[in-house]
């Protein structure tokens, strides 16, 4: 959920970082909610173009433990003509897109930890230009989360801006409702400064019903 980074350094911190964090149920005017969409219903997200299909809880075995795992389904076209990611932690990619509607008497949030394509026995992080894409983005669960029978899942908007002549690529990044301005330390360098957040526009709300696999 991390829009692509640019950095206007100082001598102690980076001031301007433009990433993405999880996005804080509530404080939206009633001209900023997102439309209501069915699942399976296309979602035009302008980098994306998703249908949200379902969701589930289910567990995997990581590094000896088992760990449970709440993973949303999604059908995903890039409608662009270079390829974009699924996951990543510093990159515009799917997954930095979405965001879980979250009540704290569920327990912990869950934390996003992958986003893979699916086809066959074949899992990568890439969404090649106009191929419709199986996605399961995965949603590690803390021991005291309690899932609901439905989650309800936001979509944000892209913007492309053009770089200009000395950088001709252009960027796509999150259409901005607004920002929010916090003090930060930089997990990478260990500066810290005021770092600017966008806080997105959202363009849909879908509520998946969840299965629990045993």
């Amino acid at each position: 959920m991390h829009p692509r980074a640019r950095v206007a350094g100082c001598a102690a911190a980076a001031v301007l970082i433009i990433v993405g964090a999880l996005w804080a149920t509530g404080g939206l005017d009633p001209a900023d909610t997102p439309a209501r969409v069915a699942p399976g219903k296309e979602v035009d997200q302008h980098l994306f173009r998703t249908k949200l299909v379902g969701a589930q809880v289910t567990t995997i075995k990581k590094f000896g433990q088992t760990t449970r795992i709440l993973v949303i389904n999604a059908w995903v076209t890039n409608p662009t003509r270079e390829t974009q990611g699924t996951y990543a932690l510093d990159d515009n990619v799917f997954a930095h897109g979405m965001f879980l509607h979250w009540k704290t008497q569920d327990g912990p949030r869950p934390k996003p930890v992958d986003a893979q394509g699916i086809a066959g026995d074949t899992l990568f992080r890439a969404l090649q230009p106009r191929l419709p894409t199986y996605v399961a983005v995965q949603y590690e669960l803390a021991s005291g989360t309690r899932v609901p029978d439905h989650v309800t899942v936001a979509l944000a908007d892209y913007q492309y801006t053009e770089s200009g002549v000395l950088d001709p690529r252009g960027y796509w990044s999150w259409r901005a409702r607004g920002y929010e301005t916090r003090f930060e330390t930089n997990p990478l360098t260990h500066k810290s400064g005021q770092v600017t957040h966008i806080i997105p526009v959202l363009v849909a709300n879908v509520t998946l019903p969840v299965t629990v696999k045993r």
